[in-house]
């Protein structure tokens, strides 16, 4: 099972870096969040940095909800906290992390949620396979409305060789 865990930023961070930030080819300079944390190592392309007014107005836990889905929900009392934070927010999953964190005074841990994993224990049916229905007959398109052009210019040749011969006879 996956646990997210939320940290409140203490110091000063301006910058976001999040899954739409990285797919957008941002690549901010962070600051040392690992050691920030007590970790020896951070796999930053894991983890969300935001201030929290990149939020507009959106509850921090409502945010969490959708993107990351808790598997139970957050409870309301972590809710609460939640959506009070100000500053910046970092939101860092179990495999981002090598070893258990320890804060120190630049971040506080407000909560870890546990994220819901995806159910792959079911049995598919087989499908089952048609044979391929066999290509509808190619049937060229009619043309729309009165006679075809080359009836057109028999007329006008036909018209132009009665017109000759009454010329001619005059």
């Amino acid at each position: 099972m996956t646990t997210l865990h939320i940290f409140a930023l203490n110091e000063p961070v301006a910058v976001s870096h999040t899954n739409l930030t990285r797919q957008q080819g941002a690549t901010p300079d962070l600051p040392p969040l690992a050691e920030w944390l007590g970790l020896d190592a951070l796999d930053t392309d894991r983890i969300e940095l935001f201030p929290m007014d990149d939020l507009g107005g959106m509850p921090l836990s409502d945010y969490v909800q959708l993107a990351f889905t808790p598997e139970t929900g957050i409870p309301t009392d972590d809710q609460r906290r939640l959506d009070a934070l100000q500053g910046a927010v970092l939101l860092v999953p179990d495999e981002a992390m090598t070893g258990t964190p320890a804060p120190g005074p630049q971040a506080t841990r407000i909560t870890s949620v546990a994220l819901a994993e995806p159910d792959n224990s079911a049995t598919l049916p087989k499908a089952e396979l048609s044979p391929r229905p066999a290509p509808a007959p190619h049937v060229e398109p009619q043309r729309e409305g009165g006679p075809p052009i080359a009836l057109y210019m028999l007329l006008v040749i036909v018209a132009f060789a009665l017109l000759a011969i009454l010329v001619g006879w005059s």
